[in-house]
C-alpha cells in the first residue's frame, strides 16, 4: 500500500501535482480559490480558462443564481455562500472594479468552478465532466446481458422474499458480473450485425465500454425490488388473514404489480425536472454505483495517489481495494450470520441482569428500544437495507436521522410507563396487532366470508391494540407527510415552479425569452448541459405509462373479487396534487 520506487508514468505525475495543488491552495493567503471546494489542479485550470472569458456583470449573474439555489443546500459549502453574499452586497465592486481586481478574480474562478464542474466535491470525485457522445450504448450485448441479470435478480429476491432470515441480492452484484461477462462477449463474440432505421447494431462494436456497463446496471438496479403488491396477495391469501384463495390467480397478481411498479415509473419521468435535472438533487446511492463504474473503466484511477495518514502517501487501485474489502467482508460475515447470532443484536447490557425487565426493555436490542452505546456488530444491521449508510450518506443526514431516533425513544418511553393506550400490557417494541387479552389479533374474527371488514363481528370480538414503538411509528407517519409538504413549500418552491413551468413550456412547445430564462437555473448544471446533446424523452411517454398503469390496476382491481371499486387507483397516482395545484397557479400566471 506504500509508495514503492518505480518509474513514473504520466497519470502519477498528475496525482502527485494534484496532492501538492491541495496543499497549496490550503495555505493561508493564497485566496485564489476557497480550500472547501476541494478542487484538483486539473479542475482549476479547466475553471481559470472558462473565469477569463467571463465579463464582471456575467460573474455576478451566475453567483446570483448560484445563491439562489444553494444558499439553503447543506451540502454546500456554507463558507461559499457567505462569500458570494459578501461580494453581491458590496456595491462598489461594479462601480470600481479595478480596486477589486483581485476578488473579482477570485469570484470569477469560483462561478467557473462551480458551472464547469459538480458544485460537490463528492459528485466531482466519481462523475466526469467531460461525454463522448460516440460511445455505444443500446448494444444487443447490453441488452442481453442486462435482461438476463435483472430476470435472475428478480427470480431471486422473489423466491427467498419470505424466507427467514431472507435472501436478497443488490443490484451491485450484476454490475460486478457484468464487467467479466462484457468482456468475454467484447473478446469472442464477431462483429456481424444489421442496420436498423441507418444504425448499425452489431454483435460486437468494439470494446466493452462504460456506458454498456451502466446501462446493464441500470437495468438491474430497477429490476431486484419486489412489487409491493406481493406482500398484498400474501396477505389476502393465506389463510391466518384473509384467506381469499382467489388471489392467487396468475392475471390478478400481474396486473396488479406491473400497475404499481409502471405507476412509479410514469410518476418519476413527469417529476425529473424537480428530483434529476438540478444540480442540487445530489443522490448518494447513486453516486456509489458511479464509482465501482468507474473503478472498472478508469484506467488513470489505477495510478492515483492520496495523502494519508501522518503525511504519508497511499497508492492502492480501487479493484485492488475492493478485492481486500470483499474479502474481509467474507470472512467477518460468518460470524454473525452462522456462528454467533447474538452479534447481530448484540444485547451484551441486558446480560448484566438477565432478570431485569426494565432494562431488557431499555437496551435491549430485539424487542426493547436498543438504548446501548454498542448494539450490533452485523453490517447489515448498521445499514439497514442500504438505506441508512454511514459509507453512503453524509453525515449531517445520519445525524439527523440519529436525533430523531434518540428522542423518538422517550416519547415511547413515556407512552409505555403511563400505561397510554394500554400499551404497558404488550411487548414494548413489537409491530404485531393484538386483542384485549393480549394474544395475536385474530383477522378471521373481523371479516366475512368475502373478506370485508364486519362492523358487528369487529364489536363482538376486539378492537387492535399496538405496542409503544408502533403507535410512535404510526403519529410520525402522520407528522411526517405534512411535515414533507410544508418543508416542499417554505425550502423548495422556487424550483418546483421552475420544473412546473418548464413542463408547461413542453406542453406548449414554444421556445421563447421566458423558456430561456425558465433553463438558466438548470444549465449551470454541466451534466444537464451535457445531457442536452441527446433527444429528450417527450413528457408525454410517461403520461402514456401513466394511463396504462392506471388502466391495469383498474382492470385488475375491477375484474376479479376485490369488492372494490377500481377508482381506488386513482389516488395512488396523485399524492401531491392539492398542495401542487397552487404552486402550478402560481407558476402559470406570473408577470
Amino acid at each position: 500500500m506504500t509508495t514503492e520506487k518505480t518509474p513514473e508514468s504520466k497519470d502519477e505525475i498528475t496525482s502527485k501535482d494534484d496532492i501538492k495543488f491541495k496543499e497549496s491552495i490550503k495555505s493561508p493567503g493564497d485566496g485564489i480559490v476557497d480550500e472547501n471546494l476541494d478542487i484538483t489542479e486539473t479542475d482549476f485550470l479547466e475553471a481559470s480558462e472558462l473565469a477569463q472569458t467571463l465579463t464582471l456583470e456575467e460573474t455576478r449573474q451566475l453567483l446570483v443564481s448560484i445563491h439562489e439555489i444553494h444558499a439553503r443546500d447543506p451540502n454546500f459549502p456554507m463558507e461559499i455562500i457567505e462569500s458570494i453574499e459578501q461580494f453581491l452586497a458590496n456595491e462598489e465592486v461594479s462601480s470600481n472594479p479595478e480596486k477589486y481586481e483581485r476578488t473579482i478574480e477570485e469570484m470569477k474562478i469560483q462561478a467557473a468552478i462551480i458551472t464547469s464542474n459538480s458544485p460537490y466535491a463528492e459528485v466531482r470525485a466519481v462523475v466526469d465532466n467531460h461525454d463522448d457522445p460516440t460511445l455505444p450504448v443500446s448494444t444487443i450485448r447490453a441488452w442481453v446481458i442486462g435482461i438476463f441479470f435483472s430476470c435472475c435478480i428478480s427470480f431471486i429476491n422473489a423466491f427467498f422474499e419470505i424466507r427467514l432470515p431472507g435472501i436478497w441480492v443488490e443490484a451491485a452484484v450484476p454490475q460486478l458480473l457484468a464487467y467479466p461477462v462484457g468482456r468475454l462477449c467484447a473478446r469472442v463474440l464477431p462483429d456481424k450485425g444489421f442496420t436498423l432505421f441507418g444504425v448499425r447494431h452489431s454483435l460486437n462494436p468494439g470494446p466493452f465500454n462504460k456506458k454498456e456497463h451502466m446501462l446493464i446496471t441500470i437495468m438491474s438496479n430497477v429490476s431486484p425490488g419486489v412489487p409491493y403488491t406481493n406482500h398484498i396477495v400474501w396477505i389476502q391469501f393465506l389463510p391466518k388473514y384473509f384467506h381469499q384463495e382467489w388471489a392467487s390467480n396468475l392475471g390478478y397478481q400481474i396486473l396488479i404489480g406491473l400497475s404499481t411498479n409502471f405507476i412509479g415509473y410514469g410518476m418519476a419521468g413527469l417529476c425529473r425536472r424537480f428530483l434529476v435535472y438540478p444540480s442540487y438533487c445530489v443522490w448518494p446511492s447513486s453516486l456509489v454505483i458511479i464509482a465501482m463504474n468507474s473503478a472498472f473503466h478508469d484506467t488513470s484511477a489505477e495510478t492515483s495517489r492520496v495523502l494519508g495518514p501522518f503525511k504519508s502517501t497511499w497508492k492502492m487501485s480501487r479493484l485492488r481495494l475492493f478485492a481486500w474489502a470483499f474479502g474481509l467482508m467474507f470472512v467477518y460475515f460468518w460470524f454473525p450470520d452462522y456462528i454467533f447470532g447474538g452479534m447481530t443484536y448484540f444485547s451484551w447490557m441486558s446480560w448484566i441482569s438477565p432478570e431485569n425487565g426494565d432494562l431488557a426493555r431499555i437496551t435491549g436490542s430485539y424487542s426493547g428500544l436498543g438504548l446501548n452505546p454498542l448494539p450490533t456488530l452485523d453490517w447489515n444491521l448498521v445499514t439497514d437495507g442500504s438505506e441508512r449508510d454511514p459509507l453512503v450518506l453524509p453525515f449531517y443526514s445520519i445525524f439527523n436521522y440519529f436525533i430523531g431516533t434518540f428522542l423518538s425513544e422517550f416519547v415511547i418511553l413515556g407512552i409505555y410507563y403511563t400505561n397510554t393506550f394500554n400499551t404497558a400490557y404488550l411487548p414494548m417494541n413489537s409491530n404485531a396487532p393484538y386483542d384485549d387479552f393480549g394474544k395475536r389479533y385474530d383477522v378471521q374474527a373481523i371479516i366475512d366470508e368475502r373478506g370485508i371488514f364486519d362492523g358487528k363481528k369487529y364489536a363482538a370480538y376486539s378492537p387492535p391494540f399496538l405496542s409503544a414503538a408502533t403507535a410512535v411509528v404510526y403519529m410520525f407517519f402522520f407528522a411526517l407527510y405534512s411535515a414533507t409538504i410544508t418543508y416542499g413549500y417554505l425550502y423548495h418552491r422556487h424550483e418546483i415552479m421552475l420544473g412546473l413551468r418548464g413542463c408547461w413550456r413542453d406542453v406548449r412547445k414554444k421556445t421563447n425569452a421566458e423558456s430561456e430564462e425558465i433553463n438558466d437555473l438548470n444549465r449551470l448544471d454541466v451534466h444537464n448541459r451535457l445531457m442536452a446533446a441527446y433527444k429528450e424523452v417527450p413528457e408525454w411517454w410517461y403520461m402514456v405509462t401513466l394511463v396504462v398503469a392506471v388502466a391495469l390496476g383498474m382492470a385488475g382491481i375491477g375484474y376479479y373479487e376485490t369488492h372494490t371499486t377500481p377508482f381506488v387507483v386513482l389516488p395512488e397516482t396523485c399524492p401531491l396534487w392539492p398542495p401542487i395545484f397552487p404552486l402550478l397557479q402560481q407558476a402559470l400566471n406570473r408577470d
